[in-house]
Order: C-alpha cells, then structure tokens, then sequence
C-alpha cells in the first residue's frame, strides 16, 4: 500500500472531523524514522514492537497512541519530554490491559460508520495526548502553555 492513499470510507470520516486527507501517502516504516523522534505513537502493539525492534533506543518514546492515552492519569511534568518520560516510567506500574485494548482497529475498507466509530475514538486518544503534552487547551485537558510550532 506504500504510495497509496486513505480509502474512501475513512476519508470520508476524516473530512468530517474538518481534516484534509487528500494529502496523506502511506509510507513503509524505516528505522531512521524513529532515530531522532520525541515520541512515537502507533496505531497498534504489533506497529510499536516493529519500532522498537528496529530502533531500540526508541522504547522509552514509542507508545500506541491508545497506551499513551490510557497513561495520561499516571503521568507527571511540566513539559512534553518530562511527559514522555513519566509515562514510560508508569507503562508497567499502571497494571496489565488485555492485549487488543490498546490497539486501534483498522477501518480499511468497512465502511464510513465503521470508519467515524474508530475516528471518534482515536480523537478521544488523540486529545488526550495532545492534553498531556500541553498541546489542547480545553476542559479536562491539563493546562500547560501551547509552544509555538511550525
């Protein structure tokens, strides 16, 4: 699928949340990729393990996005990398989770309800993450200053 685009049914999901899809290309996973990353959020277990068995020194930064989420409770700091260094600390301290909770499903090809069911959950995970970095300003989010980015 590298090259290709979003199908049709979450496309459609995605332009409904006010987000352009038109420009998004799948891309094969390369290690580099993960060298120099803050944080590295996946869509899924399996994707994270991928990551972290090509970059192991990317362990301490690669959460699925759903994990990270489910951390934001445990987590302490000040700013993003602070952040990201809590919740790696509290990953095996916050107790086990059956092993397809964190994981998004993949919408691919099963329709746009399927699809905006799986949209409205990865935003809830999304804005939780963005809210632990000090990245979302908004009610329950933590309130931290929004830097300035390009």
């Amino acid at each position: 699928m590298v090259g290709h685009g979003i199908d049709r049914g979450s496309a459609s999901a995605l332009g409904q949340l006010g987000i352009d899809p038109t420009a998004h290309r799948a891309q094969q996973f390369q290690p580099w990729m993960a060298a120099d990353a803050d944080l590295i959020l996946t869509a899924e277990r399996a994707h994270r393990d991928l990551v972290m068995t090509a970059c192991p020194s990317a362990w301490r930064r690669t959460f699925t996005i759903k994990e990270f989420a489910r951390l934001a409770s445990h987590v302490e700091g000040d700013d993003p990398i602070s952040v990201i260094k809590s919740a790696a600390a509290n990953r095996g301290l916050v107790g086990g989770v059956p092993l397809d909770e964190d994981d998004v499903v993949d919408p691919y090809r099963n329709g746009i309800n399927h699809a905006k069911e799986i949209a409205a959950d990865l935003t809830q995970s999304v804005n939780t993450a963005l809210g632990m970095l000090g990245l979302l300003a908004h009610a329950g989010a933590r309130r931290r200053p929004v830097p300035y980015a390009h």
